[in-house]
């Protein structure tokens, strides 16, 4: 079996347009055309990875030379060789003309003529690809890629870009040779000369131009295929041609003739509109020619038509700015997914996602639809062009939607909508789509994470197109899916963290809170004194503690038992709360039967009053105690100091003067207060 070398990589549009526009800059420098021929081939060959490439320049009927060549050092240099052999030769202009090539993937098992497969062996040729160079309408020489080091399957890229090359080739041979031959003859005879010229079939409409009354001295026959009109309606009608240019270029080109008809040469591109409809692209070049007393006499000059080279272009940048979407998309897709690893704030990521993907998409609106329950949907977050409006709850129609739109949902891929009125929406969502002026729209459901069977989809991201209807690629709904992925990634995380954050708050709650009376405990209130101790001792104002004791707890224990104590304590805990008023104030137990108060910036007569206010809401309560030498229901002993806090002191100062005083309220005969006095 034949050995092909391995495929070789696709040649892109952008590498044929550098080489072409090379091609016209070498024709353009004039160094002469073996200088632009050899430039030629030696751009061809790495683009093409072939062995060889040259250019055969057919001398006469029966022979050639090979003008110009670039080689791989291994292999035999051609160039300047002549050849003689008849089968180059024989029928071959008659194929070329029918647009036929030279293919040979493999010398060994074509069907070639003999004596052709003996030369490309003793050429060392394995594979060989040969397209024709035109100069005019006449067969100047082949441009050939050789393979040497083994048989080779030509792709459809290399074949192309041969045929560019060798057409621009031809088109700059025929330009220089019809210079030569201006500079060759003398001025009475060039009239003649440029008549027979013109008349040959030249790609480029040649013509010169009276400059003083517009009217068109000669016009090459080339004009009827480029601009579709006869040539004899130019001439009787100068402004034709004007009159087929594209109206969106027609003030420039107006200007441009302005420009010219002023004495000045130009240069100008634009469209014009054929009889039959067709739009085509025309690069134009006039040279403003003065007479004997230097003003304008003739405008010569050439035009062509250049639109595969537009649509060369156009599709250059078309991809460029697909590949340039594409990265920024995929920038946007690591920086959301960076967001939603560093912050655990889901409405901060929606805001982030929705600017981001407006910004991406160059959507005129983004917009995050939450599916609730009973299929109702709620704008969760959007981002809309400032011309465009911003969409409310009120404005969404309401009930489920569309069973076989929910049903695509449910498949989690994304949907697109290219034409808005083609769809099969319901009336409601019609009317409210147009309202909101959607074209084009492209819709990716968020999955949702603990939905099950019931409620898989929690969500959809949408992109709006309202200004003009939208072609989407597929791969822009894929890359809306992944943002919508990274969303139900960041619910998850979300709903995590709640849970995270209510069994730190319930372990918060236990650390703090005595689980008796419900009040702060022992630990919290050391910790809240020492930190309202620094914080008034910094604003200087004053603080205020009281504690608080069960009269005769112990004989109601042993009368109604420790259950019923406990009971008691929790009632007594309820009247606290009801005196401690304030958000700042801090009830907590002491220990036992005892009760503290943090009171900041409270002096000693807003502490009576709330050891006041504790006092009668416990006489509400009216708790028996049978047991009580006092009286006949539980009553309170408090003890209240008042310090203003200074830095470096201890806190627990205050602590003990309100023992002191506790201590004489008891002493006193109990159910009473007594503030302590230094």
């Amino acid at each position: 079996m034949t050995r092909h070398s391995p495929p070789q990589p696709d040649i892109s549009q952008a590498q044929i347009l550098d080489v072409v526009t090379a091609i016209c800059e070498a024709a353009a420098t004039d160094n002469g055309l073996e200088s632009l021929l050899q430039q030629g081939v030696e751009r061809l060959r790495p683009l093409l990875d072939s062995d060889r490439v040259v250019i055969y320049q057919v001398l006469s009927s029966h022979d050639g030379v090979i003008a110009a060549e670039a080689v791989e050092a291994s292999w035999q240099t051609l160039r300047g060789v002549r050849f003689t052999e008849s089968c180059l030769y024989k029928g071959w202009e008659e194929r070329c003309r029918q647009g036929q090539w030279s293919l040979v993937g493999d010398v060994q098992d074509s069907a070639l003529e003999p004596c052709y497969a003996s030369l490309l062996r003793r050429l060392q040729v394995q594979a060989n690809l040969a397209v024709p160079i035109f100069a005019g309408s006449r067969l100047w020489g082949m441009l050939i890629a050789h393979q040497c080091r083994s048989p080779r399957l030509w792709n459809l890229s290399s074949r192309s870009l041969l045929m560019h090359a060798a057409r621009h080739l031809g088109q700059s041979i025929y330009q220089q040779g019809l210079q030569q031959q201006l500079q060759a003859q003398g001025v009475s005879s060039q009239a003649q000369h440029l008549f027979d010229l013109f008349t040959n079939h030249v790609e480029q409409v040649l013509f010169i131009r009276d400059a003083v009354s517009g009217q068109f001295l000669y016009v090459s026959t080339a004009y009827e295929r480029v601009w579709g009109q006869p040539l004899a309606l130019l001439y009787s009608d100068p402004g034709l041609w004007l009159r087929q240019v594209h109206p969106d270029d027609l003030p420039q080109v107006q200007a441009s003739v302005r420009h010219q008809f002023s004495g000045n040469s130009v240069r100008r591109e634009y469209r014009i509109v054929r009889p039959d409809g067709d739009v085509r692209w025309v690069h134009a070049y006039v040279q403003v020619v003065n007479d004997e007393q230097n003003q304008p006499r003739y405008m010569v000059g050439w035009a062509e038509d250049c639109t595969e080279r537009r649509q060369l272009q156009a599709s250059l940048q078309a991809t460029e700015a697909a590949l340039s979407r594409r990265v920024d998309q995929e920038q946007l897709l690591r920086r959301l997914t960076a967001r939603v690893r560093e912050t655990l704030d889901f409405n901060t990521i929606l805001r982030a996602t929705v600017a981001g993907v407006k910004t991406v998409f160059d959507a005129d609106r983004a917009v995050i639809f939450q599916i609730l329950a009973n299929g109702d949907r709620r704008i969760a977050q959007q981002a809309t062009k400032p011309e465009y409006d911003t969409l409310t709850d009120a404005m969404i129609p309401s009930g489920r939607l569309p069973a076989a739109y929910l049903e695509k949902l449910r498949t989690g891929q994304p949907y697109i909508v290219n034409d808005n009125r083609a769809e099969p929406w319901p009336p409601d969502v019609n009317a409210f789509l147009a309202a909101i002026e959607v074209k084009s729209a492209m819709i990716a459901p968020i999955a949702h994470p603990f939905g099950g069977v019931r409620q898989p989809v929690w969500g959809i991201l949408v992109v709006h197109a309202c200004g003009e209807q939208r072609q989407w690629q597929s791969f822009e709904a894929s890359m809306l899916q992944h943002f919508a992925d990274q969303l139900n990634t960041a619910l998850h995380q979300a709903e995590l963290y709640r849970q995270l954050q209510a069994a730190n708050q319930e372990l918060d709650h236990i650390a703090k809170v005595d689980s008796l009376t419900q009040l702060a405990n022992r630990r919290w209130l050391d910790e809240y004194l020492a930190q309202e101790w620094q914080r008034l001792a910094r604003e200087r104002k004053p603080l205020s503690v009281v504690l608080a004791d069960v009269d005769y707890f112990k004989p109601y224990n042993d009368t109604y038992g420790h259950a019923a104590g406990d009971q008691c304590l929790a009632e007594i805990a309820s009247a606290i709360r009801l005196g401690v008023r304030r958000p700042a104030d801090l009830a907590a137990r002491y220990g036992g039967e005892e009760f503290a108060l943090v009171l900041p910036d409270t002096n000693a007569r807003g502490a009576i009053r709330v050891v006041q206010l504790v006092r009668h809401h416990l006489q509400t309560l009216d708790l028996p105690h049978g047991a009580s030498p006092s009286g006949d229901t539980i009553t309170l002993s408090f003890g209240i100091a008042t310090v203003l806090p200074t830095p470096g002191s201890p806190a627990e100062g205050i602590l003990e003067a309100a023992d002191q005083a506790l201590y004489a309220a008891k002493d006193a005969g109990r159910n009473q207060y007594q503030v302590f006095k230094p």
